[in-house]
């Protein structure tokens, strides 16, 4: 890591921090759900605060050195959402935002980088 450079790590585990702050549902380990992908490199897991309407979904390229593209198999009632309905996916890394439906859906991921989704959980969805 360069230190110096606009992409340190410093910056990165500061933003991850104010990210665990502001979402209650990593502030706890109980709602910790694993979500199936087809690359054994990524990793998936949800955390939910149901009494705050909070879904956090984290995945993790685990590769050191390669892009990992494939797809997430969401447990769609553990995120409270019904089969078929679109959702909102928001990158709290990256601030980018994305449609996603159904339950699977693609990812890419540079080399050991990471999305973490706050999911908008759409309008009478129970969580």
């Amino acid at each position: 890591w360069d230190i110096d450079g606009p992409a340190n790590l410093q910056t990165l585990i500061a933003r991850v921090n104010e990210v665990r702050r502001k979402h209650p549902a990593l502030h706890s380990n109980r709602s910790l759900h694993f979500h199936p992908t087809d690359q054994p490199y990524v990793i998936s897991y949800s955390k939910v605060d149901t009494a705050k309407n909070d879904v956090i979904l984290v995945v993790v390229n685990m590769h050191h050195q390669q892009t990992q593209t494939g797809w997430v198999e969401l447990d769609l009632a553990v995120l409270g959402i019904a089969a078929g309905q679109p959702f909102k996916v928001h990158d709290l890394l990256t601030d980018k935002r994305y449609t996603w439906a159904g339950a699977r859906n693609y990812i890419q991921l540079e080399a050991g980088k990471a999305h973490i989704f706050h999911i908008q959980v759409p309008a009478g969805a129970t969580l």
